[in-house]
Protein backbone atom coordinates (compact mmCIF):
# COMPACT_ATOMS: atom_id res chain seq x y z
CA UNK A 1 0.00 0.00 0.00
CA UNK A 2 3.05 2.21 -0.43
CA UNK A 3 2.95 3.43 3.20
CA UNK A 4 -0.38 5.17 2.82
CA UNK A 5 -1.64 6.61 6.10
CA UNK A 6 -5.22 5.62 6.77
CA UNK A 7 -8.08 7.04 8.81
CA UNK A 8 -10.66 4.39 9.74
CA UNK A 9 -14.25 5.35 10.54
CA UNK A 10 -15.88 2.38 12.23
CA UNK A 11 -13.88 -0.33 14.03
CA UNK A 12 -16.44 -3.13 13.79
CA UNK A 13 -16.32 -6.53 12.15
CA UNK A 14 -16.28 -5.21 8.56
CA UNK A 15 -13.02 -3.42 9.27
CA UNK A 16 -11.31 -5.86 11.63
CA UNK A 17 -12.16 -9.08 9.73
CA UNK A 18 -12.35 -7.86 6.17
CA UNK A 19 -10.39 -4.69 5.43
CA UNK A 20 -7.60 -4.76 8.01
CA UNK A 21 -6.08 -8.09 6.87
CA UNK A 22 -5.81 -6.62 3.36
CA UNK A 23 -4.37 -3.34 4.61
CA UNK A 24 -1.81 -5.25 6.66
CA UNK A 25 -0.94 -7.49 3.69
CA UNK A 26 -0.36 -4.54 1.38
CA UNK A 27 1.57 -2.32 3.77
CA UNK A 28 -0.86 0.40 4.81
CA UNK A 29 -0.58 2.19 8.13
CA UNK A 30 -3.58 2.83 10.37
CA UNK A 31 -2.88 6.12 12.12
CA UNK A 32 -6.35 7.14 13.38
CA UNK A 33 -9.55 5.30 14.27
CA UNK A 34 -12.91 6.94 14.84
CA UNK A 35 -15.20 4.62 16.78
CA UNK A 36 -17.91 5.61 19.31
CA UNK A 37 -17.52 2.30 21.16
CA UNK A 38 -14.04 2.43 22.74
CA UNK A 39 -14.21 -1.26 23.62
CA UNK A 40 -14.12 -2.10 19.89
CA UNK A 41 -11.00 0.04 19.52
CA UNK A 42 -9.31 -1.43 22.60
CA UNK A 43 -9.97 -5.03 21.53
CA UNK A 44 -8.61 -4.38 18.03
CA UNK A 45 -5.47 -2.60 19.25
CA UNK A 46 -4.74 -5.31 21.81
CA UNK A 47 -5.30 -8.15 19.36
CA UNK A 48 -3.07 -6.64 16.67
CA UNK A 49 -0.45 -5.29 19.07
CA UNK A 50 -0.58 -1.82 17.52
CA UNK A 51 0.85 1.34 19.03
CA UNK A 52 0.51 5.05 18.34
CA UNK A 53 -2.93 4.76 16.72
CA UNK A 54 -4.97 7.87 17.52
CA UNK A 55 -8.45 7.29 18.91
CA UNK A 56 -11.44 9.60 18.55
CA UNK A 57 -15.16 9.20 19.08
CA UNK A 58 -16.15 11.61 16.29
CA UNK A 59 -14.70 12.95 13.05
CA UNK A 60 -14.79 16.46 14.47
CA UNK A 61 -11.75 15.59 16.60
CA UNK A 62 -9.57 14.35 13.71
CA UNK A 63 -6.53 16.20 12.38
CA UNK A 64 -6.45 15.45 8.63
CA UNK A 65 -2.98 16.87 7.98
CA UNK A 66 -1.13 13.55 7.55
CA UNK A 67 -3.98 11.36 6.30
CA UNK A 68 -3.89 9.93 2.76
CA UNK A 69 -7.03 7.76 2.78
CA UNK A 70 -10.26 7.59 4.75
CA UNK A 71 -11.96 4.20 5.04
CA UNK A 72 -15.68 4.39 5.79
CA UNK A 73 -16.74 1.18 7.53
CA UNK A 74 -19.30 2.52 9.98
CA UNK A 75 -22.98 1.44 9.79
CA UNK A 76 -24.53 2.01 6.37
CA UNK A 77 -27.08 4.61 7.47
CA UNK A 78 -24.23 7.00 8.33
CA UNK A 79 -22.39 6.73 5.01
CA UNK A 80 -24.01 9.83 3.49
CA UNK A 81 -23.12 12.23 6.31
CA UNK A 82 -19.64 10.70 6.61
CA UNK A 83 -19.02 11.12 2.89
CA UNK A 84 -20.20 14.73 2.98
CA UNK A 85 -17.83 15.57 5.84
CA UNK A 86 -14.84 13.82 4.27
CA UNK A 87 -15.36 15.39 0.85
CA UNK A 88 -15.18 18.80 2.51
CA UNK A 89 -11.70 17.72 3.68
CA UNK A 90 -10.75 16.89 0.07
CA UNK A 91 -9.42 13.41 0.84
CA UNK A 92 -9.38 10.07 -1.00
CA UNK A 93 -12.21 7.83 0.22
CA UNK A 94 -12.84 4.11 0.30
CA UNK A 95 -16.49 3.64 1.28
CA UNK A 96 -18.01 0.31 2.21
CA UNK A 97 -21.16 -0.56 0.32
CA UNK A 98 -23.80 0.70 -0.03
CA UNK A 99 -22.61 4.21 -0.78
CA UNK A 100 -26.01 5.61 0.27
CA UNK A 101 -29.02 4.08 2.02
CA UNK A 102 -31.57 6.84 1.39
CA UNK A 103 -31.18 8.70 -1.89
CA UNK A 104 -33.90 11.21 -1.03
CA UNK A 105 -32.46 12.25 2.33
CA UNK A 106 -28.93 12.36 0.89
CA UNK A 107 -30.03 15.08 -1.51
CA UNK A 108 -29.16 15.89 -5.10
CA UNK A 109 -26.30 18.18 -4.03
CA UNK A 110 -24.41 15.33 -2.32
CA UNK A 111 -25.04 12.93 -5.21
CA UNK A 112 -23.79 15.52 -7.70
CA UNK A 113 -20.74 16.18 -5.54
CA UNK A 114 -19.91 12.45 -5.41
CA UNK A 115 -20.10 12.25 -9.20
CA UNK A 116 -17.77 15.23 -9.73
CA UNK A 117 -15.44 14.83 -6.74
CA UNK A 118 -11.82 15.62 -7.64
CA UNK A 119 -10.36 12.93 -5.35
CA UNK A 120 -10.92 9.17 -5.59
CA UNK A 121 -14.06 7.56 -4.21
CA UNK A 122 -14.18 3.78 -4.34
CA UNK A 123 -17.12 1.70 -3.11
CA UNK A 124 -16.65 -1.77 -1.63
CA UNK A 125 -18.40 -3.91 -4.21
CA UNK A 126 -15.47 -6.31 -4.11
CA UNK A 127 -17.31 -9.15 -5.87
CA UNK A 128 -16.75 -7.26 -9.13
CA UNK A 129 -13.12 -8.29 -8.79
CA UNK A 130 -13.94 -11.97 -9.13
CA UNK A 131 -12.23 -13.65 -12.08
CA UNK A 132 -15.33 -15.76 -12.67
CA UNK A 133 -17.53 -12.64 -12.75
CA UNK A 134 -15.26 -10.91 -15.25
CA UNK A 135 -15.19 -14.07 -17.39
CA UNK A 136 -19.01 -14.04 -17.54
CA UNK A 137 -19.02 -10.31 -18.26
CA UNK A 138 -16.85 -10.95 -21.30
CA UNK A 139 -19.17 -13.74 -22.46
CA UNK A 140 -22.08 -11.31 -22.24
CA UNK A 141 -20.31 -8.44 -24.01
CA UNK A 142 -18.96 -10.63 -26.84
CA UNK A 143 -22.13 -12.76 -27.13
CA UNK A 144 -19.84 -15.80 -27.25
CA UNK A 145 -22.78 -18.09 -26.45
CA UNK A 146 -25.34 -15.80 -28.05
CA UNK A 147 -27.56 -13.31 -26.29
CA UNK A 148 -28.65 -13.70 -22.69
CA UNK A 149 -32.22 -14.95 -22.32
CA UNK A 150 -32.51 -14.85 -18.53
CA UNK A 151 -30.48 -14.41 -15.34
CA UNK A 152 -31.33 -15.99 -12.00
CA UNK A 153 -29.52 -15.03 -8.80
CA UNK A 154 -30.04 -16.60 -5.38
CA UNK A 155 -28.38 -15.61 -2.12
CA UNK A 156 -28.77 -16.13 1.59
CA UNK A 157 -28.57 -18.54 4.49
CA UNK A 158 -30.41 -19.20 7.78
CA UNK A 159 -28.90 -16.28 9.66
CA UNK A 160 -30.13 -17.11 13.19
CA UNK A 161 -27.87 -15.19 15.59
CA UNK A 162 -24.97 -14.28 13.30
CA UNK A 163 -26.23 -10.87 12.13
CA UNK A 164 -24.71 -7.85 13.93
CA UNK A 165 -26.83 -5.03 15.31
CA UNK A 166 -25.47 -2.78 12.54
CA UNK A 167 -27.68 -4.84 10.20
CA UNK A 168 -30.62 -5.85 12.40
CA UNK A 169 -31.24 -2.29 13.65
CA UNK A 170 -32.90 -0.49 10.74
CA UNK A 171 -31.77 2.89 12.06
CA UNK A 172 -28.18 1.75 11.53
CA UNK A 173 -28.54 -0.39 8.40
CA UNK A 174 -31.21 1.42 6.41
CA UNK A 175 -32.67 -1.96 5.39
CA UNK A 176 -32.35 -5.72 5.58
CA UNK A 177 -31.11 -8.40 3.21
CA UNK A 178 -31.84 -6.30 0.11
CA UNK A 179 -29.68 -3.45 1.39
CA UNK A 180 -26.95 -5.76 2.69
CA UNK A 181 -26.44 -8.88 0.58
CA UNK A 182 -28.78 -7.93 -2.24
CA UNK A 183 -26.74 -4.86 -3.12
CA UNK A 184 -23.90 -7.12 -4.33
CA UNK A 185 -26.26 -8.91 -6.74
CA UNK A 186 -27.77 -5.65 -7.98
CA UNK A 187 -24.26 -4.25 -8.49
CA UNK A 188 -23.45 -7.30 -10.61
CA UNK A 189 -26.41 -6.46 -12.83
CA UNK A 190 -24.96 -3.01 -13.52
CA UNK A 191 -21.46 -4.47 -13.95
CA UNK A 192 -22.62 -6.96 -16.56
CA UNK A 193 -25.40 -5.02 -18.34
CA UNK A 194 -24.51 -1.32 -17.69
CA UNK A 195 -28.11 -0.30 -17.02
CA UNK A 196 -31.04 -2.03 -15.32
CA UNK A 197 -34.50 -0.96 -14.19
CA UNK A 198 -36.77 -2.30 -11.48
CA UNK A 199 -39.83 -4.23 -12.65
CA UNK A 200 -41.22 -5.55 -9.36
CA UNK A 201 -40.14 -6.01 -5.75
CA UNK A 202 -41.58 -7.92 -2.79
CA UNK A 203 -40.35 -8.58 0.73
CA UNK A 204 -41.59 -9.70 4.14
CA UNK A 205 -40.90 -6.51 6.10
CA UNK A 206 -43.66 -5.55 8.51
CA UNK A 207 -41.99 -2.29 9.49
CA UNK A 208 -38.59 -3.64 10.50
CA UNK A 209 -35.91 -5.05 8.22
CA UNK A 210 -36.76 -7.55 5.49
CA UNK A 211 -35.24 -11.03 5.81
CA UNK A 212 -36.68 -12.46 2.58
CA UNK A 213 -37.02 -10.61 -0.70
CA UNK A 214 -37.63 -11.08 -4.42
CA UNK A 215 -36.33 -8.56 -6.95
CA UNK A 216 -37.25 -8.56 -10.64
CA UNK A 217 -35.14 -6.33 -12.87
CA UNK A 218 -34.72 -5.81 -16.60
CA UNK A 219 -31.45 -4.94 -18.34
CA UNK A 220 -31.39 -2.21 -20.98
CA UNK A 221 -31.25 -4.90 -23.68
CA UNK A 222 -34.44 -6.45 -22.31
CA UNK A 223 -32.87 -9.36 -20.39
CA UNK A 224 -35.03 -10.31 -17.37
CA UNK A 225 -33.18 -10.78 -14.07
CA UNK A 226 -34.62 -12.43 -10.96
CA UNK A 227 -32.95 -12.14 -7.55
CA UNK A 228 -34.16 -14.27 -4.61
CA UNK A 229 -32.79 -13.42 -1.17
CA UNK A 230 -33.31 -15.09 2.19
CA UNK A 231 -32.01 -15.09 5.75
CA UNK A 232 -34.31 -18.00 6.65
CA UNK A 233 -33.45 -20.45 3.84
CA UNK A 234 -30.17 -21.62 2.39
CA UNK A 235 -30.36 -20.31 -1.16
CA UNK A 236 -27.07 -21.64 -2.49
CA UNK A 237 -25.47 -18.25 -3.24
CA UNK A 238 -25.17 -18.69 -6.99
CA UNK A 239 -25.90 -17.04 -10.32
CA UNK A 240 -27.21 -18.75 -13.45
CA UNK A 241 -26.84 -16.94 -16.76
CA UNK A 242 -28.98 -18.52 -19.47
CA UNK A 243 -27.48 -17.76 -22.88
CA UNK A 244 -28.95 -18.91 -26.19
CA UNK A 245 -26.32 -21.64 -26.51
CA UNK A 246 -25.25 -22.32 -22.92
CA UNK A 247 -26.05 -21.99 -19.25
CA UNK A 248 -23.21 -20.56 -17.14
CA UNK A 249 -23.24 -21.08 -13.38
CA UNK A 250 -21.16 -19.14 -10.87
CA UNK A 251 -20.99 -19.77 -7.13
CA UNK A 252 -21.03 -16.24 -5.70
CA UNK A 253 -18.42 -17.12 -3.08
CA UNK A 254 -16.02 -18.85 -5.51
CA UNK A 255 -14.15 -16.17 -7.48
CA UNK A 256 -12.04 -18.53 -9.58
CA UNK A 257 -14.34 -21.17 -11.01
CA UNK A 258 -17.52 -21.48 -13.00
CA UNK A 259 -19.46 -24.19 -14.76
CA UNK A 260 -20.62 -24.11 -18.37
CA UNK A 261 -23.37 -26.29 -19.80
CA UNK A 262 -23.27 -26.01 -23.58
CA UNK A 263 -26.62 -26.74 -25.20
CA UNK A 264 -27.24 -28.14 -28.65
CA UNK A 265 -30.70 -26.97 -29.52
CA UNK A 266 -32.61 -24.95 -32.08
CA UNK A 267 -33.49 -21.62 -30.52
CA UNK A 268 -36.66 -21.34 -32.60
CA UNK A 269 -38.54 -24.11 -30.84
CA UNK A 270 -36.25 -24.74 -27.80
CA UNK A 271 -36.22 -28.51 -28.42
CA UNK A 272 -33.32 -29.88 -26.40
CA UNK A 273 -31.35 -32.78 -27.76
CA UNK A 274 -29.36 -35.25 -25.66
CA UNK A 275 -26.11 -33.65 -26.80
CA UNK A 276 -25.33 -31.56 -23.69
CA UNK A 277 -21.72 -30.79 -22.80
CA UNK A 278 -20.94 -29.80 -19.19
CA UNK A 279 -17.51 -28.55 -18.10
CA UNK A 280 -15.82 -26.69 -15.27
CA UNK A 281 -13.71 -23.66 -16.13
CA UNK A 282 -10.90 -22.54 -13.84
CA UNK A 283 -10.54 -18.76 -14.01
CA UNK A 284 -7.71 -18.32 -11.48
CA UNK A 285 -5.40 -16.62 -13.99
CA UNK A 286 -8.08 -14.90 -16.08
CA UNK A 287 -7.62 -11.33 -14.83
CA UNK A 288 -6.63 -10.94 -11.17
CA UNK A 289 -3.81 -12.69 -9.32
CA UNK A 290 -5.23 -11.88 -5.88
CA UNK A 291 -8.57 -12.60 -4.26
CA UNK A 292 -11.30 -9.98 -4.85
CA UNK A 293 -10.91 -8.31 -1.45
CA UNK A 294 -7.24 -7.61 -2.19
CA UNK A 295 -7.74 -6.75 -5.85
CA UNK A 296 -10.22 -3.99 -5.06
CA UNK A 297 -7.67 -2.30 -2.78
CA UNK A 298 -4.97 -2.68 -5.41
CA UNK A 299 -7.15 -0.91 -7.97
CA UNK A 300 -7.95 1.81 -5.43
CA UNK A 301 -4.24 2.42 -4.83
CA UNK A 302 -3.51 2.36 -8.55
CA UNK A 303 -6.14 5.05 -9.01
CA UNK A 304 -4.34 7.17 -6.42
CA UNK A 305 -1.28 6.86 -8.67
CA UNK A 306 -3.25 8.18 -11.64
CA UNK A 307 -4.30 4.96 -13.33
CA UNK A 308 -7.82 4.65 -14.73
CA UNK A 309 -10.23 2.29 -12.95
CA UNK A 310 -10.90 -1.01 -14.70
CA UNK A 311 -13.65 -2.30 -12.46
CA UNK A 312 -14.77 0.34 -9.95
CA UNK A 313 -17.60 2.70 -10.80
CA UNK A 314 -18.92 5.23 -8.27
CA UNK A 315 -21.74 6.26 -10.62
CA UNK A 316 -23.03 2.69 -10.79
CA UNK A 317 -22.72 2.45 -6.98
CA UNK A 318 -25.17 5.35 -6.77
CA UNK A 319 -27.44 3.58 -9.28
CA UNK A 320 -27.42 0.48 -7.05
CA UNK A 321 -28.67 2.65 -4.21
CA UNK A 322 -31.30 4.11 -6.52
CA UNK A 323 -32.60 0.63 -7.33
CA UNK A 324 -32.72 -0.34 -3.64
CA UNK A 325 -34.62 2.84 -2.82
CA UNK A 326 -37.05 2.08 -5.66
CA UNK A 327 -37.49 -1.42 -4.21
CA UNK A 328 -38.47 -0.10 -0.81
CA UNK A 329 -40.71 2.59 -2.29
CA UNK A 330 -42.60 0.06 -4.44
CA UNK A 331 -42.53 -2.98 -2.12
CA UNK A 332 -45.28 -5.56 -2.19
CA UNK A 333 -45.88 -8.25 0.46
CA UNK A 334 -43.92 -11.42 -0.16
CA UNK A 335 -45.51 -14.84 0.15
CA UNK A 336 -43.64 -17.05 2.60
CA UNK A 337 -44.23 -20.14 0.44
CA UNK A 338 -40.69 -20.12 -0.94
CA UNK A 339 -40.68 -23.73 -2.00
CA UNK A 340 -36.89 -24.13 -1.66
Amino acid sequence: MQNKKILVIGCGNIFTSFHYPVIKQTGGEIITIVEPNKRNYDLFIAKEGLENVNYHTTLLEVDFKNIDIALISNPSAFHAETLAYLMDKNIHIFCEKPILTDINSAGEELISKISTYSKIIQVGYYRRFSNASNYIRNLIKTEFFGKVNFVNMKGGWPAKNDLPISITDKKLSGGGITMDYGSHFIDHCFFWFDEVVLIEYADDSMGGIEINANINLKAKNGTPIQIDLSWTNFMGNFIQVHFEKAIVLMAFNNPNQLEIIELNFQTQNMNLTKDIHRRTVETTTYMFKELPAVSQWIEFLNRLDGKNPLISNAHQAIEVSNIINACYKNRKPLSLAWGY
